[in-house]
């Protein structure tokens, strides 16, 4: 089955390369085949389980076999998408990026064989690479996600946007098999070793707190979210229009365990490029309003938390109170969900 899925990656990536219906037509009606061996390997599974109850690492290699059937089935349903968005393509001469997908395809199916390998050995470093090779993928697909969408002056001389669409939906689909065969790789690990490599973060997993002036609420939640994230987790704080720290605000946090040691404001320039950054968090209703477009793949969330800095009486302690116990709540939720695990009740003391 996976060296069916594999060939039909191939023939898609020959059928879009070469702009043939007829190959295209061959992935098509060879899904006909993965998907009969899906429902047959699928079947045998079950029956093993029923007739041998098995326990230990042949139960987890059973488990784990179904659910790589399920994502081979699915690599070859994406196959067939490209397939069928050749055929629309046929005959056409203004295809965007069509000489640059070469490498994209061939990551993809580099991958999508490196997994099942890994699987089949339950090879760790054949997995690790396969997650650096899913890394590479979306590096590309990004790339072109962003050329594709940037409104030049040939996209506005386009009275017909279905081949630029086609070839996004091309991109999607083998952005998706590279995902998907990172995830055989991770149940070939759990099968061998008992391992889940799923919920553990691939790489350094970068959040920007975004506010008005990164004067009050952005320093709390950057102090607070570095207090309760593991090490591969950076934070950071900037401002649409930075303004000087609040001194209150630096007091009331060094009260509660939390040190605010940057001298000045951060505005976005100072942070470094946004795509670096896997979440960036609106911290008001003003920020998500005039938040600059982020690239793909961030993540924008929308917290709108009380700003103590538009309070009546900003010497009032209640307000820095408020604000601190609002991100005392929201901050660990998003930890844990970037994690995947549960890190426990913030009590609003710092986390020793």
């Amino acid at each position: 089955m996976g060296d069916l899925v594999v060939a039909a990656l191939r023939d898609a990536q020959r059928a879009l390369q070469t702009l043939d219906r007829r190959i295209a037509w061959q992935v098509v009606l060879a899904d006909n085949r993965i998907d009969a061996l899906e429902e047959k390997i699928d079947r045998m599974c079950q029956e093993f389980l029923v007739r041998h109850m098995p326990a230990g690492r042949p139960l987890r290699f059973i488990v784990a076999t179904i659910k790589v059937n399920a994502e081979l089935e699915r690599i070859g349903d994406y196959a067939d998408a490209i397939a069928h968005r050749v055929v629309t393509l046929y005959g056409r001469q203004d295809i965007p990026l069509i000489g640059k997908l070469g490498p994209m395809f061939e990551r993809s199916i580099e991958v999508t064989g490196l997994a099942l390998d890994a699987f089949l050995s339950g090879d760790a470093t054949k997995a690790g690479t396969a997650v650096e090779m899913e890394g590479e993928v979306d590096d590309l697909n990004r790339t072109f996600f962003q050329e594709l969408s940037r409104a030049d002056s040939h996209t506005l001389s386009e009275t017909d946007l279905s081949a630029r669409f086609a070839v996004l939906g091309i991109l999607n689909r083998l952005e998706r098999v590279a995902d998907r065969a990172l995830n055989i790789a991770e149940h070939g690990i759990w099968a061998a070793q008992g391992t889940i490599w799923r919920h553990h973060p691939r790489s350094e997993q970068k959040v920007l707190f975004l506010s008005p002036a990164d004067a009050t609420l952005g320093p709390m939640a950057e102090a607070i979210a570095r207090s309760l994230a593991p090490l591969q987790f950076t934070f950071a704080s900037a401002g649409l229009s930075p303004a000087p720290l609040n001194p209150l605000m630096v007091a009331f946090m060094q009260g509660k365990g939390f040190e605010i040691l940057r001298p000045r404001p951060r505005g976005i320039q100072d942070v470094g490029p946004l795509e670096d950054f896997s979440v960036v968090v609106a911290l008001s209703q003003e920020v998500e309003e005039n938040c600059p477009p982020l690239p793909y793949r961030t993540v924008q969330l929308a917290w709108d938390i009380y700003d103590p800095a538009k309070s009546a009486d900003l010497t009032a302690p209640a307000s820095l109170h408020r604000a601190f116990d609002e991100l005392s709540r929201k901050i660990p939720d998003l930890v844990a969900a970037m994690i995947g695990a549960d890190t426990g009740t913030h009590t609003g003391e710092k986390t020793r």
